[in-house]
């Protein structure tokens, strides 16, 4: 449960699909509605742009591509690329543009989304240390901290995944999946009465994450990751 984008009203998804006679790339954009826009809403179908449309899309990803060929110091443009990546899942391309932009201009936000196309791509160790870096330029926000939890439970340091958590929640105490993750890393100790008093608190903020958590500790199942942010 990564957050994508959650500080945009809006979410654009550019498809590239390979047209079956011509072969050529056929390019469609989808413009998807955020969760906390839509929580009671009907989803609405994709908007898939015409032929003018998407040509026009096609050429502003072209003049970004050489744009950085001439101006490959530009950290805002390697950004940009990177976001058009990743909003496609393509997210070892999406990775090497953030970690460029990075290099050029580090930033919190930089690193937090290099540290969820790590976590996308089943990079753990390499998401833990982006998702370090960005707590150091961003430690007043929570959902870093409860993203580098999430990393760290995945590598095996669930001492140091309880400690993000932690530090999620006393930044924000009412960020319900940072409670779940907190309970979730005290199940996977084998401690349910931690676990369970997560449940408590979690009860108060999202009914729904609460009973989810329930029923794995009644199960005796123990963590393997976390919700994520």
């Amino acid at each position: 449960m990564n957050e994508r984008e959650k500080m945009k009203q809006k979410v654009f998804s550019v498809f590239l699909l390979r047209s079956a006679g011509a072969g050529m790339a056929m390019l469609l954009v989808c413009a998807l509605p955020m969760l906390s826009s839509c929580a009671k809403k009907k989803e609405q179908p994709p908007k898939i742009l015409g032929p003018t449309e998407s040509s026009a899309i096609m050429q502003q990803f072209q003049a970004l591509k050489k744009h950085l060929q001439q101006n490959p110091k530009d950290a805002e443009a390697w950004y940009d690329l990177a976001d058009i990546y990743d909003q496609n899942n393509l997210f070892g391309p999406a990775a090497q543009a953030y970690k460029k932009a990075a290099e050029l201009k580090p930033s919190g936000y930089t690193f937090l989304k290099l540290g969820m196309c790590y976590d996308a791509s089943n990079q753990p160790k390499e998401a833990v240390s982006a998702y370090e870096k960005a707590v150091k330029y961003m430690p007043s926000y929570a959902v870093a901290y409860n993203n580098l939890g999430v990393a760290y439970g995945k590598i095996g340091e669930n001492g140091k995944a309880i400690a993000a958590f932690k530090k999620a929640l006393k930044l924000n105490p009412r960020y319900a999946t940072a409670r779940y993750d907190l309970g979730y890393a005290y199940l996977k100790n084998g401690d349910k009465k931690a676990a369970l008093k997560q449940y408590g608190a979690l009860e108060k903020v999202d009914q729904g994450m609460a009973y989810d958590l329930l029923k794995k500790i009644k199960a005796g199942k123990s963590a393997t990751g976390g919700a994520g942010a």
